[in-house]
């Protein structure tokens, strides 16, 4: 290759790459993750078996009937299959280990700002335990 022409490349490279580096910093930023707000949330399933009470505390933990464990939350905010629009959630250790779910603000009926927990049956899948936010 001869050299002017190798030069030119350089050149031609160096633009693409300052143009896509200038591409990136534009773009907005990804929002923060959003974790359900911390309290004490009481849990039912199907609505009338009383499931306990799920505490959620600071740094990605949380209590369930006397067990600890961790749990992450999804990224960015998504519209459920339902319309709701909310954040996923993963259990691990403690008594909801493996236990996947999701959390948003309720508009179903129940109180203005009432933030609530829903939890999938690990064996089935079924979205059937409902954790409301205590006042």
């Amino acid at each position: 290759m001869h050299f002017c022409t190798y030069l030119v490349a350089v050149r031609t490279l160096a633009r693409i790459t300052a143009a896509l580096c200038a591409v990136a910093l534009l773009a907005p930023a990804a929002a923060p993750a959003k974790a359900p707000p911390k309290g004490k949330y009481d849990c039912t399933i199907g609505g009338t078996t009383l499931f306990g009470t799920l505490t959620i505390k600071k740094g990605g933990k949380y209590s369930h009937r006397g067990t600890k464990g961790k749990f992450k939350h999804g990224r960015k905010r998504t519209t459920f299959a339902d319309g709701l629009k909310g954040y996923k959630l993963s259990f691990k250790g403690g008594g909801l280990n493996k236990i996947k779910g999701r959390w948003y603000k309720a508009n179903d009926g129940t109180p203005a700002g009432t933030y609530e927990i829903a939890l999938k049956n690990p064996g089935s899948g079924f979205e059937s335990i409902y954790c409301g936010k205590r006042k």
